[in-house]
């Protein structure tokens, strides 16, 4: 018996795989990649929009930002890779498939622009309005205001918690094998089916990410305690 559970628990066959599940893990941190540049760009305009003194436009920015927050990413991982596909055919008078990655890609991207969209709203109001209109004073333009004195001082106060987000995205790209993607998770499965062993196999990727993120969380904190000393946060 325990012969058996040695065997069930042996790290050795992670171990043995470890080109397969590289190749996966690699999958994993490229959708994390192109999925945080996505959410960034989003974020920065929903969020500079939610401070606009136009009230559809801040009332439009706001709802895309409460929709993608309350939206479970499971529900966009299949809607972008599902549902999207047949709107977009019908609409084009096409036939239009979107594949695993680009989904992926778009669902936690999307997803994750509503949480950031919300920080940098709230770096931008962080800001004293005075700054803004001293600026204005000495007629320097909207524009010019928010790229040049508003953004960069907000940015700072950005950092920790966007930073925080991009560990959350991170995290979220585990259940991206849903809809096919051939991602670490997705490999495990594979070789799981073939080796009949999930515990060395599932325990094995649950430390792997357990690790990543342990390392990327404690860097984030460092980095936050010199941030606040030097005063930038």
């Amino acid at each position: 018996m325990f012969a058996r559970l040695g065997q069930s628990l042996d790290p050795a066959l992670f171990w043995d795989y470890r080109a397969t599940l590289l190749a996966g893990l690699v999958v994993n941190i490229g959708i994390f990649v192109a999925s945080a540049m996505l959410a960034s760009v989003l974020a920065v305009a929903i969020g500079v929009a939610r401070t606009s003194r136009n009230r559809l436009l801040r009332g439009v920015s706001t709802l895309y930002a409460e929709l993608f927050r309350n939206t479970p990413e499971y529900v966009l991982l299949v809607w972008a890779y599902y549902v999207l596909p047949l709107i977009l055919s019908r609409m084009l008078a096409h036939k239009l498939a979107i594949g695993p990655v680009p989904a992926a890609i778009l669902a936690l991207g999307f997803a994750y622009s509503g949480f950031m969209a919300e920080t940098v709203r709230a770096g931008l109001l962080a800001v004293p309005r005075g700054h803004r209109e001293a600026a204005l004073a000495l007629g320097i333009s909207h524009f010019d205001i928010l790229r040049r004195i508003v953004f960069p001082q907000a940015l700072r106060r950005m950092l920790p918690d966007a930073l925080n987000q991009y560990v959350s995205l991170f995290k979220a790209t585990s259940i991206v094998s849903l809809i096919s993607v051939e991602d670490i998770m997705y490999q495990v499965s594979m070789i799981n089916v073939e080796e009949m062993r999930p515990l060395p196999l599932y325990t094995g990727a649950a430390l792997l990410y357990c690790a990543i993120i342990i390392v990327a969380s404690q860097t984030i904190q460092a980095l936050t305690r010199n941030w606040h000393r030097r005063g930038w946060a």
